[in-house]
């Protein structure tokens, strides 16, 4: 598959905006909101994001990677609490909301330290090199 740009980003970057999200998520809710962010964000959360981030490496706009981690924040929100209330998640619709909103704040403070690559910057040569080797 031929990828004209490619956006990438290094685990300082991933970490900062996941530690971002999670301590922005605890800020209303103290203590307990740490108590079930982080271990909601370490299992649920930040493998969403990762796998987000890297199916969204060919869309070069910004604005649509925040769109989509607040995205993952919603479903990350709706399934801890479908998995902490049941059927009574609804009451609490308003952490879903919070949910999403940090995880797009967190991916939005990393956005300066993301790197988006042209197709032309990543290959140097295509075809044989002069000792006859092909490059891809």
């Amino acid at each position: 598959m031929n990828r004209p740009y490619r956006v990438t980003f290094g685990p300082g970057a991933f970490l900062l905006g996941a530690g971002i999200t999670v301590l922005l998520f605890g800020v209303p809710h103290g203590a307990t909101g740490y108590v079930f962010g982080v271990p909601a964000a370490l299992l649920l959360g930040m493998p969403l994001a990762l796998a987000t981030g890297i199916l969204m490496r060919p869309v070069r706009d910004q604005w649509l990677h925040i769109v989509a981690t607040g995205g993952v924040g919603l479903v990350t929100g709706f399934l801890t609490l479908l998995f902490l209330t049941g059927n009574h998640w609804h009451s609490m619709w308003g952490l879903v909301l919070w949910t999403g909103f940090c995880a797009a704040v967190g991916r939005l403070a990393v956005v300066g330290l993301v790197d988006t690559q042209d197709d032309s910057e990543l290959t140097e040569h295509v075809g044989p090199t002069p000792d006859g080797r092909i490059v891809p």
